[in-house]
């Protein structure tokens, strides 16, 4: 998948790392966009010394679920 992963204060770098495995219950979701918030700049500024690199920015999403019974359905977080 394609993530934008905080590498060092003021660093970012685009890479594609391997999907994570969802856990038993879990819907497995396209993102189809996210955004950057407040917290995400401060992280990447260094300001946040609970978000240390690496580290993958952007918790603000909308998705597709992707199979199951939920498949097709939109979801947000």
């Amino acid at each position: 998948m394609q993530t934008l992963l905080y590498t060092a204060p003021h660093t970012v770098e685009l890479r594609d790392l391997a999907a994570p495995t969802p856990q038993d219950g879990a819907l497995r979701l396209r993102v189809d966009a996210v955004g950057i918030c407040g917290s995400d700049l401060h992280a990447f500024k260094g300001h946040d010394p609970r978000r240390n690199p690496p580290l993958v920015l952007g918790h603000e999403f909308v998705g597709t679920a992707l199979d199951g019974p939920r498949a097709g359905q939109r979801f947000t977080a």
